[in-house]
Parts: C-alpha cells; structure tokens; sequence
C-alpha cells in the first residue's frame, strides 16, 4: 500500500494553533491595537521594546540561512523588520528601551536559545509574517486615530509590505509547503510557531503563564467557527 503523502505544512501551522492564535489576540497590547484604543504614547512604548524582539529574530533568521541554504529563497530583504521598526520608532521620536519588560525579555530568550535551530527559528518568523495581513488593518485602524495621512509613515512595524502582503505571504507558505522535510524537522518548525503565540501572549504578563493554564483560562470561549471565518488567510474579519 502507499503511503498517503503528507499534508502541506502550512495547514498544520495554522490549524493546529488556532486556539492560541485567538488568545493572542485577547487584552493588553495587541487588543488595544486591534480596537485602536492604544495611546500614541502607549504605541510608542510598544514598538521601543518590540523591536529587540524583531532584532534578535533577525539575527537569527539571517543565521537560519546560513545553516539551511534552502531557505534563502524563501526570504525577502524586506522580511527583516528591524528596519520597519527603527523607521516607526525615528516617526514617533523614541529610542529603544533600554529596561525590557521580563515578557519581552522572554521572547528575546527563547530566540536566541533556539538560534541554532533554524526551522525552529523559520516557525517564529511564520507567525510574524502572517501577523501583517491582519497587522494591515490595525495599521488603517491606528492612521485613523493618530492622525497620520501617509501610508508610508508611523506604521512601517505593522504594515510592512502594503498591497503586496497578500502575495508575499502566499509566496512564503508556498515555499514552506515545497521544502522536503522529515517528521522531525516539520516538528521543529511547528513547535516555533507555537511558540511565538504563547510568547505572544505572554508579552504583557510578568510571570509566564504556560499553554496548558491559558487553555484552561480561555478554553470555554474559545471559538473555531469564530477563528474560521475571520482567519481563513489570517486576516480578521473586522476590526471594530
């Protein structure tokens, strides 16, 4: 009998975390960017610790790289987000912190203890990537409160890619779903995605709160029709 080809990669990615993707994008931060309700200065203060997050990640995809050539195709230059998120911090005149809050800190850890697992390092970058499609709309939304009339000004963070987001980021799965990984590699790379939700959780939280207590926390409203048709490519279905 032959064996059943594996399905593709990326359906796992996604629909295998779609219960921490949603928590993710509950209270704190990432719930006042997605309502709007985030200050100028709270944005701020969230791109200043952010972008360590994105430095450490872009040093370790550059060395995911080196290690697995293969990959180099799947990169863009304008993947690496330390230079959206030095562009938005030069727009709204703030530095990066110099005092991490400990979940920032955390996420800065786990990256570069998992730097030498490049598919590990290709699952955080995953989550990242497929934030901007709904990152997009918290960007339009953000404009609108801010005041900010150039699309190409204040939200470079959020909105990286403008209209070519969606083609981008299909190019990327596609070639995710085309590399030629064993078990164990297509493990790897999704323990990083998992990973990058519950450091994303976590973000706001002074201590570490595991998958296991979130789902317990959050497992009775969680939604998978919900989830379905507002992340079918990630993308929310509305952002009021």
């Amino acid at each position: 009998m032959s064996q059943q080809p594996a399905s593709p990669i990326t359906h796992r990615l996604k629909n295998d975390n779609w219960d921490l993707h949603q928590i993710a994008e509950r209270g704190g931060t990432p719930e006042s960017m997605i309502k709007g309700t985030i200050t100028r200065e709270g944005f701020a203060d969230y791109l200043s610790q952010a972008v360590h997050i994105h430095r450490a990640l872009d040093v370790a995809l550059f060395k995911a790289i080196v290690a697995m050539p293969e990959l180099a195709p799947l990169v863009k230059e304008s993947e690496f987000f330390d230079q959206h998120f030095g562009a938005d911090l030069a727009y709204y005149n703030a530095e990066p912190a110099t005092d991490l809050h400990p979940g920032v800190a955390r996420f800065v850890d786990h990256i570069n203890t998992h730097a030498d697992q490049p598919l590990h390092t290709f699952g955080l970058h995953y989550v990242r990537l497929g934030a901007c499609n709904g990152n997009r709309f918290v960007a339009r939304k953000l404009r609108s409160v801010f005041g900010i009339t150039d699309p190409s000004a204040g939200m470079m963070s959020q909105d990286p890619f403008g209209e070519a987001q969606r083609t981008q980021w299909a190019e990327f799965k596609e070639g995710l779903d085309a590399l030629d990984l064993n078990d164990a590699q297509r493990d790897e790379l999704f323990e990083g995605t998992r990973a990058a939700y519950l450091l994303t959780i976590n973000m706001d939280h002074e201590e570490f709160q595991s998958a296991e207590q979130l789902l317990k926390d959050h497992g009775k409203t969680l939604d998978r029709e919900v989830f379905e048709q507002g992340h079918s490519v990630h993308v929310p279905a509305s952002t009021n």
